[in-house]
């Protein structure tokens, strides 16, 4: 009995380890609440009773409401919508409406319970001020989310089959489900054409649009298993960056044939840790298996070719990278994750670090390292033992700054540790923390275009999703919509949140 205990605890530990360090792709990363933690935070965050540093009164009302002036108040919000109009006049926001599941299990004496992603519902276009909200129905069952950067066509992928699997007791997403099909959609007639579909044991298992919706870029991979309440293809293709299963494909949007590339040498797990575009849409990053290693390439997408960092960047001794620490070999499934500037001359890293106990099977202490490589001066700077957990990271269009979404400890519902966005400049230094969020998670955030504003998607102790900005300049945050003005209920075992996907271009 004891040899069963010990395997359940060691089981739940591994699933929340997991349902963290996927937070950015599947949103069922769980948060848990450190005392030590919150007091380290206490000067300038919610609840200290002093409406100072990044604090205001729409996102510390209990701080800020007795030192409001209401008429100012909503003249600064007035001017602050009607600049947003104005500064992001072309740019809508493009995001995924997500179902989890409540759970619990009775742990070592300790009831743990877990908030984990489900899946994908529909996908949804707002304007920033949360106007112009459009609902897209997605054909079948989603195992994708909505992708676009130009208000022409959207992309999915969805099966006729429910990817939801049960693995001892826990609801999972199956991402080896059968029957995958990758659609393309218009926005103004919501009928789906198919791009790619499966083949055999090859099916699309991820994709991503470049600027203006030039290219598509899609994984092509092997399904691996996952019958009969396995781990199966959740432990083995979709979070294995060891495998080369898989092959990317590009397609130009405006027409044309399908280019492979990294055929043999690619895995989703890649694709997930970095898949970037320059700015002009004509290339594309990513990394791709080197026999026992790994190294960053660089393709081009009207011909296919392909490019070692080696010979893109030659002065920096990429020789001497240490793959295992981004994508360690073992008892790790906490991988490394990498945005290029859009200038092309900082490559960042960051991964996260879990360190569980036994003792509470329901909490995970978490830190995040982050690297910049210096492409400029082809040097490498590392920062190490920064406090919570990294979700999302996005670059200023300039270049200058970075932006983190950072959650506490991972753990088990509803111990949440305050959520965070930090900005740190282009060499990982001077870091400021613009949004503080008691008591909630961060998954997904994204800079826009013009550098004005941050939108992120948020959930908390009350179970409603919610999109919102924050005035990077003067910290100021606003809702933009929720998943209650949507028409979704509070459902306290099967929540709904909202998941931040993409800005787009009218």
């Amino acid at each position: 009995m004891k040899r069963k205990t010990l395997a359940l605890i060691l089981t739940l530990t591994l699933i929340l380890t997991l349902a963290c360090s996927l937070g950015s792709l599947t949103g069922g990363g769980e948060d848990t609440e450190s005392q030590e933690e919150s007091q380290a935070q206490s000067e300038g965050r919610c609840g200290d009773g002093v409406c100072d540093g990044p604090e205001n009164p729409q996102n510390c009302p209990e701080d800020c409401q007795a030192d409001a002036d209401p008429k100012e108040d909503a003249e600064t919000e007035e001017k602050s919508s009607q600049e947003s109009r104005q500064v992001r006049g072309d740019y809508s926001i493009l995001y995924h409406i997500v179902e989890h599941s409540v759970t619990s299990n009775e742990m070592g004496g300790t009831k743990c319970y877990m908030f984990n992603f489900q899946k994908f519902l529909d996908g949804g276009y707002v304007q920033t001020d949360g106007s112009g909200n459009q609902i897209l129905d997605l054909k079948d069952f989603p195992t994708s989310h909505v992708t676009s950067k130009k208000y022409t066509n959207f992309y999915y992928i969805s099966s006729p089959n429910d990817p939801v699997m049960s693995m001892q007791g826990f609801s999972m997403f199956n991402w080896d489900v059968e029957d995958q099909t990758l659609w393309r959609s218009e926005f103004t007639n919501n009928t789906p054409t198919e791009v790619a579909g499966s083949t055999g044991k090859e099916f699309p298992g991820g994709l991503t649009t470049s600027p203006e919706n030039q290219y598509v870029v899609y994984v092509i991979t092997n399904r691996m298993g996952g019958e009969g309440g396995q781990m199966g293809g959740f432990m083995q293709g979709n979070i294995n960056p060891f495998s080369s299963d898989s092959k990317l494909t590009i397609m130009a949007a405006g027409g044309g044939g399908k280019t492979p590339a990294l055929s043999g040498s690619y895995n989703r797990q890649l694709f997930t840790s970095f898949s970037d575009f320059s700015a002009d849409g004509e290339n594309f990053f990513t990394i791709a298996r080197d026999g026992e290693s790994f190294k960053f390439v660089k393709i081009t997408l009207a011909s296919g070719e392909t490019a070692d960092f080696s010979k893109v960047y030659p002065g920096f001794d990429w020789a001497s990278v240490n793959w295992d620490e981004f994508f360690p070999r073992r008892d790790d499934f906490a991988y490394a994750s990498f945005v290029i500037s859009p200038d092309e001359k900082r490559l960042i890293a960051y991964k996260n670090v879990f360190t569980s106990n036994l003792e509470n099977p329901c909490y995970s202490e978490s830190t995040h390292k982050v690297w910049v490589f210096n492409l400029e001066t082809n040097t490498l700077e590392r920062i190490e033992n920064r406090t919570g957990y990294v979700s999302d990271a996005a670059w200023k269009a300039d270049s200058t700054q970075f932006a983190l979404a950072i959650a506490g400890n991972c753990g088990c519902y509803p111990d949440y540790l305050d959520a965070r966005i930090d900005i740190l400049d282009k060499d990982g230094q001077n870091s400021s923390t613009i949004v503080n969020e008691p008591k909630s998670k961060i998954t997904n955030l994204g800079w826009s275009p013009d550098g004005e504003i941050i939108v992120y998607d948020i959930y908390g102790t009350d179970f409603v999703g919610r999109l919102k900005r924050v005035n990077v300049q003067n910290q100021t945050v606003t809702e933009i919509i929720n998943t209650q003005t949507l028409g979704y209920e509070v459902n306290m075992s099967q929540p709904i949140t909202l998941h931040f996907v993409d800005w787009v271009l009218e």
